[in-house]
């Protein structure tokens, strides 16, 4: 039987470098002949890259974002995450519903009640193994964004 793979999440506030420390991240583990896949929320396989159209382009209510980040995230987790895990290798996803508890909770204001009851139904089998967060003050994080203009 092949042991499960680790699952990595990389979280960060806009402008704290995460893209960069994701690809970082990428390089250990190649570096250390580590097998894994690499996906993104939204986003990942086709159907959620949709999605992630969707929620970038169409204004929507806070509760149907909050769905509609969930579905997105059951079609990550059904084609690439959980297949992945299941044969042994490692998936590092910049992003998971620890975002959507600071974007979809805290952001736009969803009761963390919802997303845990959606987390619950969406992955009761999956959490991360390790998540690494960047973080910076927001009047910093405000400067980089604002350079890359």
């Amino acid at each position: 039987m092949t042991k499960r793979g680790k699952f990595i999440t990389v979280e960060g506030v806009d402008g704290a470098g995460k893209s960069t420390q994701f690809e970082v991240i990428a390089n250990a583990l190649k570096e250390r002949g580590i097998d894994f896949v690499r996906t993104r929320e939204p986003g990942g396989p086709q159907s959620a890259e949709k999605i992630r159209e969707l929620l970038l382009n169409e204004p929507m209510t806070a509760k149907c974002e909050l769905l509609v980040m969930f579905a997105a995230r059951q079609e990550n987790l059904t084609k690439i995450i959980r297949p992945a895990l299941e044969a042994g290798k490692w998936v590092l996803c910049d992003r998971f519903t620890d975002a959507s508890v600071a974007y979809q909770g805290y952001g736009r204001g969803r009761s963390l009640e919802e997303i845990e009851m959606l987390a619950n139904f969406v992955h009761p089998d999956i959490k991360p193994d390790k998540t690494v967060i960047f973080d910076l003050p927001t009047e910093v994080a405000a400067a980089r964004l604002s350079r890359k203009l």
